[in-house]
Parts: C-alpha cells; structure tokens; sequence
C-alpha cells in the first residue's frame, strides 16, 4: 500500500470489502426483516440489545485497529510480524472472555438501565445472553482480519465477512422459527446462536489464512515476548476501543432518551441504524483501508503519499454522503414499510431517515480520521474526536432537541452533532498530515 497511484490504491483496497459490507449489511436488514415477523416487541428488543452489543463489539474493533496498526507498520518497515500477530490473537480472546462474562450476568441490570420493559425486556435479555457465547470467537476473528488487512489483503477480508453473513442467514430461519419435526424454534435468541456460528465459522478460516501469510508466530515459546507485543497493540488498541466504546454507551443514552418516547420510537431508531449502516457501506470500508495505508505509509516515510490519500478520502466521503442521502431521505416511507406493518414503528423509521442520512458524510470524515490516527499511532487524538462527536455536542444536542421537539428533536439534535464533529475531524486530520514528521520504524518484538 506504499506504491502506485494513491487514489487507485484506496479503491482498489476499498472496492471488495465495500462489496463484502454490503452483503453483510444486507444480510442483516433481511434478518431485521425476519425479526419483524417475530412482532413489535422483537423489532423493540433488538433496539435495546444493539447498544450493549456494540460496546462489546467496539473491543473486537479497537484492537483490530491496534493490531493492524502496529503489524502493518512492522511489515512496512520489514519487521518480522508472526509472534506479534499471535499475541495479538490471544489478547483478544482474553478480553472477550472478560468482557462476555460480567456483562452475561449483569445483562438485566443493564437492560432495565436502558428502559426495557415486560415483554420486550425479557426478549431482549434471552437474545443478549445467546449473543455473549460469541464473543469470543466474534472479537478474535475481528483481530484476525485486521491482521490479514495489515498484510495488505482485503480481499479475503472481505469475502471473510460475506462469508460469515451469508452462513448465519441461512441458520437464522431453522434456528429462529424451527424445522417441523426436526429442529424447535428458539423464536429471538435463535438468530443470536446463528451469529455464534458464524463467528466460529469466520475466525478459523481467518486463522488458515493468517497461516498461509507465516502470521502465526515463529517457532519457540508461544509466550515469548508476550506483554511486549500486549504493549504495543493496546498503545493503540485501548484508546482505539475506548474511541469505539464511546458511540455505543451514548447510543445507550439516546435508546433511553427515546424510550420515553415508547417502545415503537425505540424500534425505529434500530430499524433506522440498521438501514444506515446498509447506505454507509463504502465509507465503513474506506476508513478499514486508511488504517493499514497510514500505518505503511508512515513506516515506509512516504508522507506525500499520505498526504493525497488523506485528502481524496475527506472528498469522497462528502460526495458520497451526499448522493445517498437525497435517495433515501426521498424513498423512506417504502423503506419502512418494507420492514414492519406496525404504523408507529414505520413512522419512528421514516423519521429517522428523513433527519440522519444528511450527515453521513461528515459520519465517513470521523471515520476516516480516527481510523487514520489509530494508523499513525495518535490515538488519543481519535479518542478526543469521538469524545467531541458524542458527549460535547451529540449528547446534549439530543437532549436539548428531545426537550424542545420530541423524538424529531432528538434525531435533529444527532444530526447537527455529526455535521459539527466531522468537519472538525476532517479540518484536524488534513492539518495534522501536513505536518506529519518523519518517523522511525518501532523496534522489533523479542
């Protein structure tokens, strides 16, 4: 990623796992679909369940930055990287295991936290502690990608992904609704054992393929030089999950801010999300590339090329955003209806695609500037960045909106807090490329 055409590179990295996000994602629009005919107070569930997921998820992703960073950089600067990508690996597995188990037996406290109630409240409670058993394989095989990314492979990363949407697509309905006379229906946690399975299924195949590359250690002592590689990809990986961790807690606040506003507005808002993520495919995609091309440029020295890279990334994230909101803000009713009958879901739904798609673009440019920062290895500016997007001005901006306009108030309120933080992030990334230093590569790991 230190050689050729700059933009060409960004696009030919970004197209297969772009492609491979949107078979994720709609994959799971399609299971959001299959909720639906589990009835409003599934559709209501997964809304209170998506906040705890993400945070739990927000680990998978801040260590997977940290190790790509750090492996990437090795790799650019001709390190060797085997005992560093297996340590990472196994750091992740441990904090799974830390993280699924106190949050499997605190899962009501945080649900009742959240606003959930009677029925809802024990769907969503049977769905998050059947999602916890994946957490292991979930955050190991996110670290697995990242690693294969820093080797410059987003292929396989890409088909990876799809892979495991697709495999768990075709779990969900058997394990969801029940095969007459051969499986029982587990109703909501079905699609949560479906996930698990497909996680497991990603993680080793990512594991084979980390083996191809000669990424899983070299020889020796398993152990060796443990806590000096943990070193290294939480210098990036903390504060890279910390940065990731702070948009699923405030989306916890909104989900109880919304909850006032009852069950259906709750529903909208993850029907909403889940749509979002659907439009916001590539600009997800982009910011996985910029992670492992800031971190292999930098190491090689080629600042210049950092510098074009970082400039033709904040522009398409502005035109993307752009040419996908006016169509989806236009067809939000149809989206709506596609996935539930239930009128005051539906209009939660068009609501919130009528307010939040214009700042999807300002979304990517955060995105791409935390992402090129964990990749420099300044993760506190990253850090610092979602710190500004959520509590400065995201937090209270929904606040005060709700106060003055209800659930419409809530989502302008989001809206304006993502325009104010992304073209802060945009104006701090291209300031602080410009004036990048050179640097030396890290020593290597004993």
């Amino acid at each position: 990623m230190s050689e050729g055409p700059v933009a060409r590179s960004l696009a030919v990295a970004t197209a297969p796992l772009a492609m491979a996000l949107v078979v994720m994602f709609g994959i799971q629009l399609a299971e959001a679909w299959l909720t639906g005919l589990l009835g409003p107070h599934a559709l209501a569930a997964l809304g209170f369940v998506l906040p705890v997921a993400m945070t739990v998820m927000s680990f998978g992703i801040g260590l997977g930055a940290g190790a790509t960073a750090v492996v990437a950089r090795a790799l650019g600067a001709g390190e060797e990287a085997g005992r560093l990508s297996l340590h990472a690996l196994l750091l992740a597995a441990a904090v799974a295991f830390g993280l699924a188990l106190p949050c499997w037996f605190g899962a009501e406290a945080l649900l009742r936290w959240l606003g959930a109630e009677g029925e809802t409240r024990l769907l969503a409670l049977a769905y998050l502690r059947s999602w916890l058993l994946g957490a292991v394989p979930l955050l190991t095989g996110m670290v697995a990608l990242g690693i294969v990314r820093a080797a410059g492979d987003m292929r396989f990363g890409g088909s990876a992904l799809a892979g495991a949407g697709i495999l768990g697509f075709l779990l969900d309905w058997p394990l969801a609704f029940g095969v007459p006379g051969v499986v029982p229906g587990l109703g909501l946690p079905g699609l949560a054992v479906a996930a698990d399975l497909s996680w497991l299924a990603m993680l080793l195949v990512s594991l084979q393929r980390l083996r191809r590359f000669g990424l899983l250690g070299t020889g020796g002592a398993v152990m060796d030089g443990f806590l000096a590689s943990t070193r290294r990809v939480l210098r990036v990986g903390l504060p890279a999950a910390g940065t990731n961790a702070i948009i699923p807690v405030a989306n916890g606040l909104f989900t109880a801010m919304l909850a006032v506003q009852g069950s259906a507005a709750v529903a909208g808002f993850g029907l909403g999300s889940r749509v979002e993520s659907m439009a916001m495919t590539a600009l997800f995609a982009l910011s996985a590339v910029v992670n492992p091309f800031a971190a292999q440029n930098a190491g090689a020295g080629r600042l210049d090329r950092l510098q074009t890279g970082m400039r033709a990334s904040m522009s398409f994230c502005l035109a993307y955003g752009l040419a996908v909101a006016l169509p989806l803000v236009v067809a939000a009713p149809w989206v709506a209806a596609a996935f539930t009958a239930d009128p005051a879901v539906a209009a939660s739904t068009t609501l919130y695609l009528r307010i939040l798609p214009w700042g999807y673009g300002a979304i990517g440019a955060i995105a791409v500037a935390c992402a090129a920062f964990n990749g420099l290895e300044r993760p506190m500016s990253a850090v610092a960045i979602s710190l500004v997007r959520t509590f400065v001005l995201g937090v209270p901006l929904a606040w005060i909106g709700g106060r003055l306009g209800g659930e419409a108030g809530t989502f302008a309120g989001l809206l304006i807090g993502n325009l104010g933080a992304g073209l802060l992030a945009a104006a701090w990334l291209l300031r602080k490329v410009a004036h990048e230093p050179a640097r030396q590569p890290l020593p290597a790991t004993p």
